[in-house]
């Protein structure tokens, strides 16, 4: 079915059939627009606690350098760090 429509004077349109407060996404392609529904991502429904580690990081570390792990030091490890950009 074709529809044609109009905005109204703040160039808003009507599409029928959306559910109220959920999010969709809107893509420009081949000449026209496509409306797609955002994937709605649910947390788990059991989660766990974290009890922590056994060993510290040194631990950690040290058993991978064991394995051939090998960590360098950058050239611009020491300078100052930008602002963020977001």
């Amino acid at each position: 079915m074709i529809t044609i429509v109009k905005a109204d004077d703040k160039g808003r349109i009507l599409i029928r059939g959306t559910e109220r407060g959920r999010q969709y996404v809107v893509t420009a392609q081949d000449g026209g627009w496509w409306v797609m529904p955002v994937l709605e991502i649910r947390p788990p429904k059991k989660r766990r606690e974290w009890s922590g580690s056994k060993v510290g990081l040194a631990a950690h570390l040290q058993g991978l350098a064991e394995r051939g792990l090998l960590i360098e030091q950058a050239s611009n490890a020491k300078d100052a760090v930008g602002p963020c950009r977001f």
